[in-house]
């Protein structure tokens, strides 16, 4: 079996720094739809439950509606971009996705996929753990007096 490509952990991390913000944008959004909903249908709903007398809610959610969308369709790309960089199989993309539908939900799935990356980043091999390995050996030139430490004599005793 071939050895999987380590993660970069710094474009990782900036990627779930991107949906983090995200992922709150599309809690608060969705939650503020949600409440026009109410408002639209529940409060001031006509006789039959899905009609609406009310047409300042209808105004509201009329243009509310699409900005929600563009917030959704933000989030699904950014959610896409850290799942690619943490090369996570197809069913976390799916629940990436799932997080941003039901309101709340984004805000608990942000704090699980944070949980969940931190451990894939801990367990898995990224590019700064190689290129720490790689440089371990090499702590820097010695002192011309043959200490690790320039500026220090022998003598000092440290």
């Amino acid at each position: 079996m071939p050895t999987p490509r380590p993660l970069d952990e710094v474009t990782a991390r900036a990627s779930f720094a991107r949906f983090r913000w995200a992922a709150i944008a599309e809690g608060i959004a969705l939650l503020i739809l949600v409440g026009i909903m109410i408002m639209r249908y529940g409060v001031y709903g006509g006789d039959p439950w899905w009609n609406s007398t009310s047409d300042l809610w209808s105004t509201i959610s009329s243009r509310w509606s699409p900005i929600h969308g563009v917030i959704y369709m933000i989030y699904v790309i950014l959610g896409f971009d850290m799942w690619n960089k943490m090369r996570w199989k197809l069913p976390r993309m799916v629940l990436i996705m799932f997080f941003g539908v039901i309101p709340v939900l984004s805000f608990f799935g942000e704090r699980f996929l944070h949980s969940s990356m931190e451990e894939d980043l801990r367990r898995r091999p990224t590019l700064q753990d190689i290129d720490g390995q790689d440089g371990a050996g090499a702590a820097g030139p010695a002192a011309p007096d043959g200490t690790d430490t320039p500026g220090q004599s022998p003598a000092d005793g440290k």
